[in-house]
């Protein structure tokens, strides 16, 4: 992704000098609406570059982490609870192609042990955040629908709050109460400028709605696989920061919305 460091700059002075009430408060968040920072994948490069960058700033993210990506680093990873991050599945191989698969099937293979080493380093009182593989919804035969609601049947019964995507306008309220499972973001990196993520988050305040950013590698990486350079990622935070939207990881905002 390139950013433009002067729209960039142009963009903040808009937010900041333009609109007087975009206070990074929680009062001022409450009003205007709320934006999430969000990571897949579980990388090595969110351990070393996203999360230092957030707490630096005094951010806390979700990370959607997948088993075979963590695995190397399985001790540093069980340390970002306590970091104050929160941690959701993002299944044990990332697979994406589960249309042959039964509900079991893909439960014994891609959840089970995942979301027990979850409760294991997070508690069981976690959030339970589910991130989709590769925008993939398409569970057993039939029609998409069908397949959709197989798939959210599934994460209900496994004890998710909540399932996200990765695209689709800021959530208002009343689409995250009534489609948990479907929650909508922007994903960072691939067709998302800076320019795109500046008018996303200005939509989610005007309109009061939930904003969800996804990160993929931040830092060294082709762009063709959603990959920012440390400096992008700190400016696309700054930008977030100068908002005026309520900073909440995903559970959090689940927790506002629906469960509290």
């Amino acid at each position: 992704m390139r950013v433009n460091r002067r729209a960039v700059a142009a963009g903040l002075a808009t937010l900041v000098l333009g609109a007087p009430r975009a206070l990074a408060t929680e009062a001022a968040g409450a009003a205007d609406g709320a934006v999430s920072l969000t990571y897949d994948d579980g990388l090595p490069s969110h351990l070393d570059v996203a999360a230092p960058a957030l707490e630096r700033r005094g951010l806390r993210g979700t990370f959607y982490v997948t088993w075979d990506n963590i695995v190397d680093r399985v001790g540093d990873w069980e340390k970002m609870p306590a970091r104050g991050h929160e941690l959701g599945a993002h299944t044990v191989h990332h697979p994406c192609n589960i249309g042959p698969l039964t509900p079991q099937t893909y439960a014994e293979k891609e959840f089970l042990s995942l979301e027990a080493w979850l409760d294991k380093v997070a508690g069981p009182a976690r959030p339970h955040d589910f991130a989709y593989p590769c925008d993939v919804t398409n569970l057993g035969p039939g029609s998409a629908s069908a397949e959709r609601t197989r798939y959210e049947a599934l994460l209900k019964r496994l004890g998710m709050i909540s399932a996200r995507n990765s695209e689709g306008p800021p959530n208002p309220a009343t689409w995250v109460r009534r489609h948990p499972y479907r929650l909508q973001a922007l994903a960072i990196g691939y067709d998302a400028q800076s320019l795109d993520v500046f008018n996303y988050l200005q939509l989610a305040r005007h309109e009061r709605r939930w904003a969800i950013l996804v990160f993929h590698q931040v830092g060294a990486g082709p762009e063709s696989d959603g990959a920012v350079t440390a400096a992008q990622h700190e400016a696309l935070l700054d930008m977030v920061l100068a908002s005026g939207l309520a900073i909440r990881t995903v559970g959090e905002q689940m927790r506002r919305l629906v469960l509290g």
